[in-house]
């Protein structure tokens, strides 16, 4: 298994930075206009066949958080390793705030105390992420930006995959849970709040993936055989938003983790959010 985070333990810790703003184009901050919404997921487009414009696809991963390490001007931390004998330069976001501090404390606080000490997890969202890859792709950037996935969840995607019988099969990337039927091949969805339209909704944790099934199965019962959970990768999703015709793509909104949406609502301590969706066929 391509191990992300045995990647980035690996590699040599060098006082190198790159400047935030510079490697997205823009000045100051980048985070974080959509991620207080979490609450009250909006309505995104309408179900045009064609692949999103890239200003939707920005607005749906806006609303998920990743976490990366800076120093205080707010340049990223470059990690070098060797890669066969060549160097690789590499920038880690991580999924989980817990991890981005962890990879702090237990490593990089050890390796390197006072380095460390000037650095701090800062929040971007997966929006950022994406465009900084977009952007390091036209100037042929050597460096990697690796988006690190919690361990707990590449565990329950990859046991996922070898009850379906792909035996000894490893996940490799960011899993995403999604709940759907079996007959079909068609996804529950959940109602977008003051409005008609309802979304298909892709989970972080597969822990929130089974509480959304097991509500729907409670609902409807005969129902319940015909559902099941599937597990996908995050690059393919944002590949397909981006360039995919199917229709469906239009109605996927990513859900953060609980850990996440803690973060998110810590933000915005009086915002109160919306009640837990219903699941529907």
């Amino acid at each position: 298994m391509f191990n992300l985070i045995g990647l980035l333990m690996r590699g040599a810790v060098m006082k190198s930075f790159i400047r935030l703003g510079a490697t997205l184009g823009i000045a100051g901050s980048v985070f974080l206009a959509g991620l207080s919404g979490i609450g009250n997921l909006p309505g995104i487009g309408n179900l045009e066949a064609m692949a999103l414009p890239q200003d939707q696809v920005v607005k749906k991963l806006q609303e998920v958080p990743v976490f990366t390490l800076t120093n205080p001007k707010g340049e990223f931390v470059v990690l070098s390793r060797n890669n066969a004998s060549k160097p690789v330069s590499q920038v880690g976001f991580f999924i989980s705030k817990q991890d981005a501090q962890k990879f702090l404390d237990n490593r990089l606080k050890k390796e390197n105390p006072q380095l460390a000490s000037t650095l701090q997890v800062r929040p971007l969202s997966l929006a950022d992420y994406y465009k900084i890859v977009q952007e390091s792709k036209k100037k042929s950037d050597s460096v990697i930006y690796t988006l690190v996935p919690t361990q707990e969840q590449v565990a329950s995607a990859t046991s996922m995959l070898n009850q379906n019988g792909k035996k000894g099969q490893q996940f490799n990337g960011i899993p995403l849970f999604v709940p759907k039927f079996k007959k079909d091949n068609s996804y529950l969805t959940i109602p977008v709040p003051k409005g008609n339209e309802r979304l298909i909704p892709f989970f972080f944790e597969k822990e929130q993936a089974v509480a959304l099934l097991d509500q729907f199965k409670k609902a409807v019962p005969k129902e319940a055989d015909n559902t099941e959970i599937q597990v996908v990768d995050l690059y393919g999703v944002m590949e397909a938003l981006n360039s995919s015709n199917d229709p469906g793509i239009n109605k996927i909104v990513l859900y953060p983790s609980r850990e996440s949406i803690n973060f998110i609502r810590s933000l915005a301590p009086n915002q109160s959010p919306a009640a837990a969706p219903a699941p529907k066929k």
